[in-house]
């Protein structure tokens, strides 16, 4: 028990560490889009990341592009201050990575309700996994908590689900 929790404040530490030192893009510019991300190993950001794995290694905010949808923005930049720890492709949380459409495709079916319900409320997986309620800020408002999980879905193959939910619950 004591190496695991050597282990985990070790990765826990490396993570905010390498969090540190990627700054989340979170301006809005002229014409409410933002700067495109800077990209991967390459240098170059996709204009779709999403594949059946997602993006290689730590997907952090300034590696995906980010939308021009205003409510996707804003749940872009939520994403990259709250969200981005676990669903970033931490492998011991369990969550599902932004950018994998594998990982995404059987929490779509359930739809974007649900979806937005299990971040909102938490939810414990079926392999014991466990989303906590608004990603472990109580601070966040539902409305945050929702653009953020559309932003998730835009980002990993759902762009006509996230771009309709958005479009459904404008303030």
């Amino acid at each position: 028990m004591a190496r695991l929790a050597l282990v985990t404040g070790l990765l826990g530490a490396l993570a905010s560490s390498a969090l540190a030192e990627s700054p989340a893009i979170n301006t809005v510019t002229a014409g409410n889009t933002l700067p495109a991300a800077r990209g991967g190993p390459t240098g170059e950001t996709p204009a779709d990341p999403s594949s059946p794995k997602g993006l290689d290694g730590f997907v952090s905010l300034d590696r995906l592009p980010l939308p021009a949808n205003p409510a996707l923005a804003e749940g872009a930049s939520v994403w990259g201050a709250t969200c981005q720890n676990c669903h970033g492709g931490n492998k011991l949380t369990g969550a599902p990575k932004i950018t994998s459409r594998r990982a995404w495709a059987p929490r779509l079916e359930k739809g974007m309700a649900v979806l937005v319900t299990h971040a909102t409320e938490g939810f414990m997986g079926p392999r014991y996994t466990e989303m906590p309620a608004r990603g472990g800020d109580a601070d966040l408002g539902d409305a945050e908590v929702a653009r953020a999980v559309a932003f998730m879905v835009w980002a990993s193959g759902g762009q006509d689900a996230a771009l309709a939910f958005v479009d459904q619950h404008q303030d």
